[in-house]
């Protein structure tokens, strides 16, 4: 967990500063979620494509990607998750796909990094594609 929670703080540690402000000023929550494709296909067009503008994508390096977004909805986070595997899924059907989400409404802002990285793993342990978003 050292290296890929190292690597996240560091990549998205701008972005997350910026939602962490606008979160708290106009009471919004946010989620980060992690993605991990089991190939060193670069999926970055995939995910990107899938979110709305305001999202912020990182890609951490050749397996990991970052998603940050604004929970206008309380399963807003299930809702992009669903819809990023799904869209992997149907462009890559025999690749393994890990996703973890922690959302900053549950969670303190330092938590956030550990938990998502918690969940992409807890998702990666799993035989098949997997959304952990336990928070």
């Amino acid at each position: 967990m050292g290296y890929i929670y190292a690597s996240v703080k560091e990549r998205i540690a701008e972005e997350a500063r910026k939602f962490e402000c606008i979160s708290s000023r106009y009471q919004l929550p946010f989620c980060l979620m992690l993605v991990y494709f089991d190939s060193t296909e670069d999926v970055s067009q995939v995910i990107v494509s899938n979110t709305r503008c305001a999202d912020r994508f990182v890609k951490i390096d050749e397996h990991y990607y970052a998603l940050l977004f604004f929970a206008n909805r309380e399963d807003s986070h299930s809702k992009v998750a669903n819809k990023i595997l799904y869209a992997l899924e149907k462009l890559h059907p025999n690749t393994k796909i890990s996703i973890g989400v922690a959302c900053k409404e549950r969670l303190d802002a330092d938590d956030i990094v550990s938990k998502a990285i918690q969940n992409v793993l807890a998702a990666q342990e799993s035989s098949f594609n997997t959304i952990v978003d336990q928070f």
